[in-house]
């Protein structure tokens, strides 16, 4: 099954394309507030890279949120009409999950995005095991929020916590339309799809702006 993996929660727009669990092409670009006007290309170059057609995808996996709010709008809706255009099942998948799920380090890791007004979202995932549920925290609650069974903290928001949690180290945890796209199957395996109209990004906060921006039609593609 050809699946499309998608991520633009932060300031990386990435894409990915497997067929089944085989990786036939990856790119992710980190350039700040420019996925409207990235992703699209982006995506006609993983079609044509791998000789194949959107017509072709039996999946469409998208991380969902929490992140930024237009990126999460630009993927969404971007996610939701290629699901719509091509009769893909569509499937939601958190991104601080999918951070976690980048990295290479076992144990429970707390990914940590950087959001306005001096707050984090956070979470922690052992694996497939949600030890914390996502949150938009102040910087000060989080160290009294954080499990203690954490072995270490990461993400684009980590430094943000150097001084509250010297104590734990920092991993690496990337943006990856490849992440997103394997839990994406698993979702649909174990779940079943979301309903394509249905779904929206998980914001954790009142959304800051009355306008969405950068939304892709899947003609643009």
């Amino acid at each position: 099954m050809l699946t499309l993996g998608i991520d633009t929660a932060t300031d990386v727009c990435a894409v990915a394309l497997l067929d089944g669990e085989r990786v036939l092409f990856e790119a992710a670009l980190s350039v700040p507030r420019s996925h409207g006007r990235r992703l699209a290309p982006l995506l006609r170059e993983a079609f044509a890279h791998v000789e194949r057609d959107p017509a072709d995808l039996g999946l469409v996996a998208v991380a969902a949120g929490p992140g930024s709010y237009t990126g999460l709008r630009i993927g969404t809706s971007t996610a939701k009409g290629l699901a719509l255009a091509t009769g893909a099942a569509l499937v939601g998948v958190p991104t601080l999950r999918a951070l976690t799920t980048s990295s290479t380090v076992g144990g429970p890791i707390c990914a940590i995005l950087p959001s306005r007004r001096g707050e984090v979202y956070v979470a922690v995932y052992d694996g497939d095991v949600e030890v914390a549920a996502p949150a938009a925290l102040s910087l000060d609650a989080v160290a009294d929020w954080l499990p203690a069974s954490t072995l270490a903290l990461g993400g684009p928001g980590a430094d943000r916590l150097a001084d509250l949690r010297p104590d734990l180290p920092r991993v690496e945890l990337a943006s990856s339309g490849a992440v997103v796209a394997r839990l994406g199957q698993g979702i649909a395996e174990a779940e079943g799809p979301d309903d394509v109209a249905a779904l929206e990004p998980l914001y954790l906060k009142p959304v800051a702006t009355s306008q969405p921006g950068g939304i892709l039609r899947p003609s643009t593609l």
